[in-house]
């Protein structure tokens, strides 16, 4: 009863949010927005204390030995300020035109994403948490490519279809995560067409997982891209939108990932899984103040590796 209640707050606020954030896009001069976006961050950084503290905490386990305690908590103000920014931005996005969109979001490394659709096998553009994630379906398909985003539903059918319907303002196309095996299906059909898929690969939480080293301490990492890249052939090109110095947003396109591809077996996914990882850290520590820094749930050790988490991974092979 009581999640069923919050959903339908979750709901009408985010459905009041939304016209009321589109008004505000519709009137008012876009540097008021963000000025009044980074006074809200600031704001919210001294009201959610939970996100204050767990994120300090990680970056310290993190970045502890090369920052000292005051250049981590910058880093963590400007991971909320640039998550609102991000959201204006997206309100902005529902009222530009495509060609705006060209001109306000730059592309780096286009050439790196065409030379693995020419493949032929479809590509995994592999992204996380960082700078304007929300986007990256976006810029891609107003060039032109055939591009799907992997989401998470929420529990609440009717707030799920506000979702679904604000992605559809943003020229994203969307497959759900749940079921699964409907997603799977989905994602095969997509590839199989040389598509894209954008899959957001970042959170290190409790439950089934591969263990890899996340900035030298354990983590349970998602499997989902090294499993679908293994199973269908597909090139997992890293995709990042970054914020750069002036505030402006870059679409990065970064070198397909090496991954093994001598057979699908529960060390392959592995270590796959660990080179996304990789990924992820040296792109983390590139941009520690883009990064939504709340993902990580680090594992105080190793668990052995004949255990029942890798029976999980056997079975998704």
């Amino acid at each position: 009863m009581i999640r069923r209640l919050s959903g339908k707050f979750a709901y009408w606020g985010t459905w009041i949010g939304f016209k009321i954030g589109c008004l505000a896009v519709e009137f008012l001069p876009r540097h008021w927005l963000f000025r009044l976006s980074d006074w809200l961050a600031a704001l919210g950084y001294r009201v959610f204390h939970g996100f204050r503290k767990k994120s300090i905490r990680n970056l310290g386990v993190a970045l502890g030995s090369q920052l000292d305690e005051a250049a981590i908590e910058t880093i963590a103000r400007r991971s909320l300020r640039n998550f609102f920014r991000a959201c204006v931005e997206i309100g902005v996005t529902l009222t530009s035109s495509d060609e705006e969109l060209r001109e306000e979001i730059a592309v780096s490394g286009r050439r790196n994403l065409d030379a693995a659709l020419a493949k032929g096998k479809g590509v995994i553009a592999l992204s996380a948490h960082l700078g304007n994630f929300f986007l990256v379906g976006t810029r891609l398909t107003v060039d032109g490519y055939t591009t799907f985003v992997l989401v998470n539903q929420p529990r609440d059918g009717q707030f799920a279809r506000l979702m679904d319907d604000y992605r559809l303002e943003a020229r994203q196309k969307t497959i759900h995560a749940r079921p699964r095996r409907e997603a799977l299906q989905e994602l095969y059909q997509v590839l199989r067409h040389n598509g894209i898929t954008v899959m957001i690969a970042d959170e290190y939480r409790k439950g089934a997982g591969v263990h890899v080293k996340l900035f030298g301490r354990a983590v349970l990492a998602r499997r989902g891209p090294a499993t679908l890249a293994l199973r269908t052939g597909a090139a997992i090109v890293p995709v990042i939108m970054v914020r750069e110095a002036d505030d402006r947003l870059r679409l990065v396109i970064e070198p397909e990932l090496e991954l093994v591809r001598s057979a699908r077996s529960t060390s392959e996914i592995k270590e796959n899984t660990a080179r996304v990882t990789q990924w992820l850290e040296r792109t983390v520590r590139t941009y520690p103040d883009q990064w939504n820094w709340m993902n990580i749930h680090w594992l105080d050790e190793f668990q052995d590796p004949a255990g029942p988490r890798d029976e999980e991974v056997q079975r998704a092979i």
